[in-house]
């Protein structure tokens, strides 16, 4: 069967705008603002309404987010890849490449990322969360100017359909406080119920 880019399909994918409570067990239930249900590939997750769907920029995105800061504009993004089945790079081999492009700045050494792993509704997880001047690329080092006081914060969750990395970039504030919604998205994902 032919593959629709997700940048037409997506939008249909919505299943419902109204508020739901994303199902969490009590022992990995953070405080989230309402969310969106959005399917894709086969799966289904908790989108936090306050994060704004744009097109996605390429066919090997899924979905995209934008969140804004008032007065500040676009301050951090959320991105959903999927490379295909058997695709896409192991957990540790995308690791080592978002460190690459982290790049140290003046009295400010590359930091190690922050790495964990746990499993939710049957999948494997791994997340990464690195911080400093990250000049954001595709593919191994940095690539253009690094930004300053930057975090990415990554997941790469381990489907039965080829893993989805999940990445949540920008100011580092904005990343901060956007922390607990992002975990609570990828918790979220679980094969669809409809």
């Amino acid at each position: 069967m032919p593959r629709i880019p997700a940048h037409i399909v997506l939008p249909i994918l919505i299943l419902s705008l109204a508020p739901v409570a994303p199902a969490f067990s009590a022992e990995s239930a953070p405080s989230v603002q309402s969310t969106v249900k959005l399917a894709f590939i086969g799966l289904e997750a908790h989108v936090p309404a306050a994060w704004t769907m744009v097109p996605p920029a390429t066919d090997k995105r899924l979905a995209q987010f934008k969140i804004s800061t008032p007065g500040e504009g676009m301050t951090a993004e959320v991105i959903v890849y999927y490379f295909g089945k058997g695709e896409g790079g192991t957990a540790e081999a995308n690791i080592e490449r978002w460190q690459g492009q982290f790049v140290a700045t003046e009295n400010k050494p590359v930091l190690p990322p922050v790495v964990s792993r746990f499993q939710s509704n049957g999948m494997a997880v791994t997340t990464a969360e690195l911080h400093g001047a990250y000049a954001r690329g595709i593919g191994v080092g940095p690539v253009g100017v690094p930004k300053p006081d930057q975090t990415l914060l990554a997941a790469v969750v381990e489907t039965p359909e080829g893993n989805l990395i999940i990445q949540l970039h920008g100011k580092a504030a904005s990343v901060s406080t956007q922390k607990e919604a992002f975990l609570a998205f990828v918790r979220s994902i679980r094969g669809e119920t409809i």
